[in-house]
């Protein structure tokens, strides 16, 4: 799937698809399905250092969920077996399974897994970060009041700008670009 097709995000209101997300090794196989596209078991295991056999048991469960499927137009030849996300992009809250206890929890997990590899992806660049990509990367800490309309409103502001990004032409004009992280998260709080 191109990015800016139809269905290049999906709103995720089934338990088993968050149950799946919510496992780090599985988290992990759809960031690399989305940044590399359709690969193969044993392309994914090499990559993010895992067993062949894990990541083969990880890529049955995300397919059961119906976030993964077979990529056989991907495939180099008739043997060999490529996987792809279904969807690029999805979004769900807790608040949506607020009628169904092991629904909200499972959101919840999901949430949770998905924050700490995007709080240990942080730590790794702050640790790590070299010019010119120290200058450019961002950390942005607002204090805004809103009602829940507005907050939603906000949250698809933000959702929208950051899919214009990744939906964009990218211009074959030679210049360097890496994958990059765009994490945006709004919730009441209190200081």
């Amino acid at each position: 799937m191109r990015d800016g097709e139809a269905g290049d995000v999906r709103s995720l209101d089934d338990v088993r698809a968050l149950g799946a997300l919510a496992h780090t090794d599985r988290a992990r196989l759809m960031d690399a399905l989305a940044v590399r596209g359709p690969s193969t078991t044993s392309a994914l295991a090499r990559a993010l250092g895992l067993a062949t056999g894990s990541v083969s048991h990880h890529l049955k469960v995300l397919t059961d969920a119906g976030l993964v499927a077979p990529a056989p137009e991907a495939a180099t030849d008739r043997r060999e077996r490529r996987w792809k996300l279904v969807t690029r992009g999805m979004r769900w809250s807790p608040g949506e399974f607020r009628d169904d206890p092991s629904g909200e929890a499972a959101a919840t997990a999901a949430q949770a897994v998905l924050l700490a590899r995007d709080f240990e992806r942080a730590r790794q660049f702050l640790a790590t970060a070299e010019e010119p990509w120290d200058e450019a990367a961002s950390s942005t800490h607002v204090w805004v009041r809103a009602t829940p309309d507005e907050l939603a409103e906000l949250v698809r502001q933000v959702d929208e700008l950051l899919l214009s990004w990744r939906r964009r032409e990218i211009p074959d004009d030679g210049a360097e670009r890496q994958t990059v992280r765009a994490v945006a998260m709004a919730f009441p709080s209190k200081p």
